[in-house]
């Protein structure tokens, strides 16, 4: 997945290291040193998508895909190096939401035969096939890219897109089981979770308590209660039972519902 007009890049490989210089040790410089450049080898895809209104997608492609072969060329003195294949694809297209694109293809056929024999012995009529013997390779790479762009306008369409992808990879795991054997050991491949269902949520109801708390007192009630208070500490034998003031309970906040 991207953002609209923003450029999305994936590498699936390894960083090969590549001899660019190198200097052997002198009388005046006995400090023999290489200079090594390290590069990314295997798939490489960048895409910028460009969405109009109309759900046309123009997208800026570059797809590389190389691999390192098995044998290096050398020399007495130094190697030259890994030797790489690449194949790449670099180019714009205009595409319509959900369509099917082929940006390219490459077709290659290769065979090889080599043949090794003892001198003169291989050579002998019917019996030089007990001194000699060949091999015969055949090679055939069909590579075809192809594309289709989809556009998820919201959240839960990129939710059930990333939901069927990883089904998908799912199930790919378990279709890869070791099958069982009489003498070797049972080892099962990971096989990844599943997906535990969404929560679905839920509207909160906002409850407010209501809190009752006494009314202030007038002023004029506290001056009362302030002179009756007087005349209790002057005169300690007479007993004077203040009025007593009931406050009105404050009313209860409405809850907050939201539906």
């Amino acid at each position: 997945m991207m953002l609209d007009n923003e450029e999305a890049k994936i590498i699936i490989g390894e960083n090969v290291p590549f001899i660019t210089g190198s200097q052997n040790g002198t009388a005046a410089n006995p400090n023999p040193f290489q200079t090594i450049e390290r590069k990314d080898v295997g798939l490489i895809l960048k895409i910028k998508p460009q969405i109009s209104e109309g759900g046309t997608v123009k997208m800026l492609i570059f797809q590389e895909v190389s691999s390192v072969k098995e044998t290096t060329v050398t020399t007495a003195t130094t190697s030259a190096g890994p030797t790489t294949v690449k194949r790449s694809i670099d180019t714009t297209v205009l595409v319509d939401d959900g369509q099917i694109l082929v940006l390219g293809g490459l077709i290659q056929d290769r065979v090889e035969k080599s043949e090794f024999k003892v001198p003169l012995l291989g050579d002998i009529p019917l019996l030089g096939w007990l001194f000699r013997y060949e091999t015969r390779k055949s090679g055939k790479v069909n590579l075809m890219v192809f594309i289709r762009p989809s556009i998820l306008r919201t959240a839960l369409a990129s939710q059930g897109l990333t939901n069927d992808r990883y089904e998908y990879l799912r199930n790919q795991q378990e279709l890869t089981q070791m099958p069982w054997n009489l003498i070797l050991p049972s080892m099962p491949a990971p096989v990844s979770p599943e997906l535990a269902p969404a929560p679905v949520p839920s509207a909160p109801l906002a409850s407010a308590a209501a809190q009752t708390t006494p009314a202030p007192a007038s002023r004029t009630e506290q001056f009362e209660n302030a002179k009756e208070g007087e005349s209790v500490n002057q005169n300690a034998t007479a007993t004077a039972t203040p009025p007593v003031v009931t406050a009105p309970a404050a009313e209860p906040a409405p809850a907050a519902v939201i539906q």
